[in-house]
C-alpha cells in the first residue's frame, strides 16, 4: 500500500522571508488545531523586522512543542494580507504546485497518524522538537494532481455538511 508514498522533502523547501521592511506588525502563532491565531507572546519592544513574513500559500510550523503536545503545530496561510511569525518557526512552500496540492498537503498534516509520526521522531529534549530533516523524511501518498483535487473537494463537502448540521443543531437547541 505504501508503494506510492514519497518523502515530504521531495516536495517542499524552506523559505525565509523576513519582515525587514516592517510590512506588518500582525504577529501570529499556530494552535495545536493547526490554525493560525493571534500570538500570545509579549512583543513590546521586540524587533519585528527579524520575524518571518508569511503570505498566502506558505506553510509555517512550530517545531519545538511536538514532544509536549504530541501534535505538530503546522498551518497553511490562506489570507491575502501578509503577517509575521516567530523566527523560530519553519516556513516552507511546495516546490511544484502542479504535482502537490497545498490543500491536500494540509489535509495530510491534520491526520492523527501524521502527528504520531512527528511525535515519534522528536529529539527527546525538554521541548521535544522535531528537526527539518526529520520532517522531510516523513512519507506521504502523492496520487495524481487530479485525484488530489477530488479528495480535497470530497473533504470540503463533508466538512461543509458537518458545519451545516452543527449550525442546525445549535439553532434547535436555542
Amino acid at each position: 500500500m505504501k508503494s506510492n508514498y514519497e518523502p515530504l522533502g521531495k516536495h517542499i523547501r524552506l523559505v525565509d522571508y523576513r519582515n525587514s521592511e516592517e510590512v506588518t506588525s500582525t504577529v501570529l502563532g499556530i494552535s495545536i488545531d493547526k490554525e493560525f491565531m493571534p500570538s500570545v507572546a509579549n512583543v513590546i519592544g521586540t524587533d519585528l523586522s527579524r520575524y518571518k513574513l508569511i503570505s498566502k500559500g506558505l506553510f509555517a510550523c512550530n517545531p519545538m512543542h511536538v514532544g509536549r503536545d504530541e501534535r505538530l503545530p503546522i498551518a497553511l496561510y490562506e489570507k491575502g494580507s501578509p503577517a509575521i511569525v516567530s523566527p523560530a518557526y519553519f516556513m516552507f512552500e511546495i516546490i511544484d504546485r502542479d504535482v502537490l496540492n497545498e490543500e491536500y498537503l494540509m489535509m495530510w498534516f491534520r491526520r492523527p497518524e501524521f502527528d504520531r509520526e512527528c511525535w515519534f521522531m522528536t529529539d527527546g529534549s525538554v521541548r521535544g522538537g522535531i528537526t527539518w530533516d526529520d520532517l522531510c523524511r516523513i512519507k506521504l501518498p502523492v496520487p495524481s494532481y487530479a485525484r488530489q483535487c477530488e479528495i480535497v473537494e470530497s473533504y470540503r463537502a463533508i466538512t461543509d455538511r458537518i458545519a451545516l448540521k452543527r449550525a442546525e443543531n445549535d439553532n434547535l437547541a436555542a
